[in-house]
């Protein structure tokens, strides 16, 4: 691997001429925010595949230094927005002088500024897109993204996703469906039965208690109400784990509930989320709008079965009663009814945790996601 490079932020204003890549094993730079422990993992062994990859992150990030040790060739990139002139002057400097091949966005800002600087550039531009929603034909902020004629593929991270932007313009030859996948190991550390008790000892539940929780931020369309109202139709002994910030003020107002407000939990932020996470008996995501939820596949590594709606890619998660169950949006009766059938028959979490688990090895392992990636660069470029 190439040496560590550090390339400061300051603006170049010496313009070249367009490159044309010719690169046997394609130079990609790859933009994100602060970054997440998959998108980490994916620059660092799209190297291991014959990727040149460079990484971009914002200067806050926790991640640089871990990039940097694996031999990463490292830069900051603050971007103030979506149009941001100078970085997006700076970016196209680099595919100039650095010979990018492929300019690949994980991040709104990053996706915007690539398309920015690369136009009249033969580079190619990717985009990642993690949602469903907020993506229009009458929307003009999303011609500087994902509708804008210079973006050369759209990464979806779940086919509903792909569906979505199918159906709003983005052409379907630009869409490909990649998961983003998880390692085995990253959850191998976490004891089960000490996160029980933690969470046991932090909110005074009993020990012989049935814990159902979600991770999220508690937004309206989290369905964090439905898996409080649940509360109202299961047993005393049954607590709800809400872990993530609250966005919806109307959540904390139906936990104050004086037949349940002894059995709801508020973590808050947690960045240790998925530790919390693990000491959970049912895991659940009631969505009523989603990309692909990392939160119910770090539990399936774990172990944990889940109750979810047919949300977005939920249903591409989850098998309907063989490693979860899969109800309809908003509907509290079925939600209510097959979180009952798990509390009821812990062989039944058992063995859909265990199915859960399979499944997760089997389609969200990050060792396809890295294939799928560098197969997707390699047949981009001439």
């Amino acid at each position: 691997m190439r040496d560590n490079q550090h390339h400061s932020s300051t603006v170049i204003t010496t313009e070249g001429t367009p490159m044309s890549p010719t690169s046997a094993n394609p130079k990609a730079l790859i933009a994100v925010g602060e970054g997440h422990v998959t998108e980490v993992e994916l620059i660092i062994r799209l190297r291991d595949h014959g990727i040149d990859a460079h990484a971009a992150f914002e200067s806050s990030s926790p991640h640089l230094t871990k990039l940097r040790d694996a031999g990463v060739p490292t830069r900051t990139l603050d971007l103030k927005s979506n149009i941001d002139l100078p970085k997006a002057k700076l970016i196209r400097n680099w595919v100039i002088h650095e010979r990018f091949d492929i300019l690949h966005g994980l991040g709104n800002r990053q996706v915007a500024n690539f398309i920015t600087a690369s136009y009249g550039l033969k580079n190619k531009v990717i985009a990642y897109r993690g949602a469903v929603g907020h993506v229009s034909r009458w929307d003009p902020t999303c011609y500087l993204k994902w509708l804008n004629p210079r973006l050369d593929c759209l990464i979806c991270v779940s086919n509903a996703v792909k569906a979505d932007l199918a159906s709003n313009g983005v052409p379907e030859t630009k869409l490909v469906t990649i998961h983003k996948g998880h390692d085995i190991s990253w959850y191998s550390g976490l004891d089960r039965h000490t996160a029980r008790h933690e969470i046991n000892e932090l909110f005074a539940i009993p020990e012989d208690s049935i814990l159902v929780g979600m991770v999220a931020n508690m937004r309206y369309i989290k369905g964090a109400d439905m898996l409080i109202q649940a509360l109202h139709f299961l047993p005393d002994n049954v607590h709800a784990i809400l872990i993530g910030e609250v966005r919806d003020p109307n959540i904390e107002k139906l936990a104050s509930n004086s037949n349940i407000a002894s059995r709801v939990h508020f973590t808050g932020y947690r960045s240790d989320a998925v530790h919390i996470l693990a000491g959970l008996d049912i895991n659940t995501a009631p969505s009523r709008r989603e990309g692909l939820p990392k939160s119910v596949i770090e539990g399936m590594a774990q172990g944990i079965p889940a109750v979810v709606t047919n949300a977005g890619g939920l249903p591409e998660i989850i098998d309907d009663g063989d490693n979860g169950f899969i109800v309809p949006i908003d509907d509290l009766n079925a939600f209510s009814r097959h979180l009952a059938k798990l509390i009821a028959d812990s062989e039944l979490r058992d063995r859909m945790g265990q199915r859960a688990k399979e499944k997760m090895l089997r389609s969200f392992d990050i060792r396809k996601t890295v294939e799928s990636t560098a197969a997707l660069y390699h047949q981009l470029l001439p």
